[in-house]
C-alpha cells in the first residue's frame, strides 16, 4: 500500500511540475531517505595551506599539523581536502556531513550551525590603509561609512563589517589579493589580522601601510559539521586540552617558529579555561 501511495504521489507531482522536474533533472522516489553516515566514515579536513606547502604561512602550516594531530590522538578517521576558497569550504562544512574547517571564527550567528573544539588561536581584527591616504585618525564609524573596504569573501569579517554599517564592501576570494588592491588604489582600507598582513608585505610595503584601528578580538576554533557526534567533538576537545597541559601545543608552535612564550598574553589567553567558549569581543 505504501508503494502505491508513493507511485501515485510521484505521478501527481510529475503532472503538476513536469517542466520544473525536466529543467532540473529531479527524480522522485517513494520513501527516499538520506543514507546514514557510519561511525567509521572519515572526516574531511579542509586544509588551510595551498597545494604547494612552501607557499603556506607558518600559521597555516601549524594549524594543519595541529588538527591532524588532534584527530590522530582522538583516534578519529580523516582524509584531507586540498585548499579551496574559504567560502566554499565553509559551506561544505555547514551542510556536511563530517566536514571540518579551521581556523574558524566562532560568532553568535554560527554558534548553533556547527560544532566547536578549541580555541586554537586568537586574532585581533584590524583595518589598514596607506599612510599617505588620509584615513589615519578618522573615527571608525566614518571609515565604515566612507571607505572602500576590502575583505575576504564569506569571512566573519565581511558579515560583521556590514552589521557595523560599512557601506562599500569589496569582497574577494582570498585575503592575499587585498594588499595588491590597496596598493593599486582599488580599495581604501583592508580588513585583516596583523599576522596575515605581516606575511604578505615586503619591508617597503610595510612602511607604506599603516594600521588605522583595532576593533575586535576573536578566538579561532576547529569547526565541524553539525552532524558530528557529540562524543567525537568531546574527544577532540580532550585531545587539545591534553596538548595544552603536557606542553605539546607550545612545542608545535615552536616547531613553526610561532609565539610559544607561556607568559605572553596571547598564550595565556588560549590556555586559560575561561576562554574555551568565547567567540568575539568588540574593542570599540
Amino acid at each position: 500500500m505504501g508503494q502505491k501511495k508513493g507511485r501515485f504521489f510521484c505521478v501527481a507531482k510529475w503532472a503538476s511540475f513536469s517542466l520544473v522536474l525536466m529543467s532540473f533533472g529531479v527524480g522522485c522516489r517513494a520513501g527516499a531517505q538520506t543514507p546514514p553516515v557510519s561511525a567509521g566514515t572519515p572526516y574531511i579536513l579542509h586544509q588551510s595551506y595551498p597545494q604547494n606547502a612552501e607557499e603556506g604561512r607558518p600559521e597555516q602550516l601549524f594549524f594543519d599539523e595541529l588538527v591532524r594531530s588532534l584527530f590522530k590522538n582522538a583516534k578519529l578517521p580523516f582524509i584531507e581536502q586540498l585548499q579551496q576558497p574559504w567560502k566554499r569550504a565553509y559551506q561544505e562544512t555547514l551542510y556536511g556531513p563530517r566536514h571540518v574547517v579551521y581556523p574558524t571564527t566562532r560568532t553568535a550567528d554560527r554558534e548553533n550551525e556547527l560544532e566547536w573544539a578549541g580555541p586554537i588561536s586568537r586574532t585581533v581584527w584590524n583595518l589598514y590603509g596607506m599612510k599617505h591616504a588620509g584615513w589615519a585618525g578618522r573615527q571608525l564609524a566614518d571609515i565604515f561609512a566612507s571607505a572602500r573596504i576590502g575583505v575576504a569573501m564569506g569571512s566573519a569579517r565581511e558579515d560583521y563589517l556590514r552589521s557595523r554599517g560599512a557601506k562599500n564592501i569589496v569582497a574577494v576570494q582570498r585575503d592575499d589579493q587585498l594588499l595588491a588592491m590597496l596598493l593599486a588604489d582599488r580599495i581604501d582600507v583592508l580588513a585583516m589580522g596583523a599576522s596575515s598582513l605581516g606575511f604578505l608585505t615586503s619591508d617597503a610595503e610595510a612602511r607604506a601601510v599603516g594600521r588605522l584601528a583595532s576593533y575586535r578580538v576573536c578566538y579561532l576554533y576547529v569547526a565541524l559539521s553539525k552532524d558530528s557526534p557529540p562524543g567525537d567533538v568531546a574527544k577532540l576537545q580532550a585531545s587539545l586540552d591534553r596538548f595544552y597541559l603536557d606542553g605539546h601545543f607550545l612545542a608545535m608552535r615552536r616547531d613553526f617558529k610561532l609565539n610559544a612564550d607561556p607568559h605572553s598574553d596571547f598564550i595565556q589567553s588560549l590556555l586559560h579555561p575561561a576562554s574555551h567558549n568565547i567567540g568575539c569581543v568588540d574593542m570599540n
